[in-house]
């Protein structure tokens, strides 16, 4: 089953964890289900995987793959304000837990603003980048290093 929702994907996801809080939502918009707090598994242009635990419940949640909305503030590290979302849930697995429900959650993204999709991108992106950053810095900062002990014992 992992095979074919990463064969579906549009985009690449890259795995980071920020908070995020979602509502279910009925096709005017009103809210169905109380806020439920989670975090991102992964994050991609077109969507993200949330995970969020709820106290079990006598009428668990039911999430019906491709029809389910969901209104999402997503609270991005590097943003000041959260990011909102109306989103469609298009995969969703429940793990029952002695005191709590798990809900991981695919959702692909509806209906988002253009700047907070390009702030969701860009911090996709730094994720992507931070690596290889990092890694110049290292061996610039080694060839600087090195360069400046040859040049302080060459004889004079």
């Amino acid at each position: 089953m992992k095979n074919e929702i990463n064969n579906k994907r549009k985009y690449v996801r890259l795995n980071t964890v920020f908070p995020v809080e979602l509502q279910v939502i009925d096709q005017q918009k009103n809210p169905i289900t109380p806020l439920l707090q989670g975090f991102t598994r992964n994050v991609g242009k077109g969507g993200m995987c949330i995970e969020v635990k709820s106290e079990k419940t006598k009428e668990p949640f039911n999430f019906i793959s491709g029809e389910t909305k969901v209104k999402l503030l997503i609270n991005i590290p590097s943003g000041s304000l959260a990011t909102e979302s109306y989103s469609i849930i298009r995969w969703s697995r429940k793990i029952s837990e002695y005191a709590l429900d798990t809900y991981i959650l695919g959702v692909e993204y509806d209906q988002i603003e253009p700047a907070n999709q390009n702030m969701i991108e860009r911090h996709i992106l730094w994720l992507h980048r931070r690596p290889k950053v990092i890694f110049a810095f290292f061996i610039v900062s080694l060839i600087f290093t090195i360069l400046l002990t040859y040049l302080g014992i060459r004889p004079q």
